[in-house]
């Protein structure tokens, strides 16, 4: 038989159960949306942040990863410090590094300036090709990255040395501008 003291106690009990259940779901529909569109006309810093972009499928496209990005509207520049980029395409992935990179307003143009390291990774066969050099310019929507400074490609294998280089992201091809000198593996 339970008495009365035991039957009021539990019936508190179940009474905070409750509570405590309904505030804890109450919170879990209190989600925030991530910030969207930034006003580019703002001066604001971003500290250790990661930007994701996906295409109309909803697959990731690009990812930037970076200790800080400021801008800065009177320039209508971003500035970024030691950006991390990261571009997936069907069967290829390009990973991008440099010391700095600067972005346009309308994001189309990012420079990557200091030690830039671009490093293209086929998945299917696990095949890398390393790219390094001082200075890049990346046009964002048809993919291209282009420089007049020294540049230096090893796939593994075969070393490359050129002064200019421009490359389509989208083909995987490249065309070396002038100075250019090559040690191919025979057998490999």
């Amino acid at each position: 038989m339970i008495t009365r003291k035991t039957r009021r106690g539990i019936i508190v009990l179940v009474l905070l159960t409750t509570v405590s259940f309904w505030a804890g779901r109450k919170l879990d529909t209190d989600f925030q949306e991530p910030v969207t569109g930034l006003d580019p006309k703002l001066n604001y810093a971003l500290r250790d942040f990661e930007l994701q972009f996906f295409d109309q499928d909803g697959q990731p496209t690009i990812n930037l990863r970076a200790p800080l990005l400021r801008n800065d509207p009177e320039l209508q520049l971003g500035t970024i410090e030691k950006p991390v980029f990261k571009l997936n395409q069907p069967g290829i992935t390009w990973n991008l590094t440099a010391e700095s990179a600067t972005v346009t307003a309308d994001k189309e143009h990012v420079q990557l300036v200091g030690k830039v390291n671009i490093l293209r990774h086929e998945i299917s066969t696990g095949a890398l090709a390393e790219l390094n050099t001082e200075e890049v310019m990346i046009e964002v929507t048809p993919q291209t990255a282009s420089t007049d400074k020294p540049v230096r490609i090893f796939d593994g294998y075969n070393h490359l040395t050129a002064t200019g280089l421009d490359l389509v992201m989208k083909t995987n091809t490249f065309m070396l501008k002038q100075q250019v000198e090559a040690t191919y593996a025979v057998n490999y």
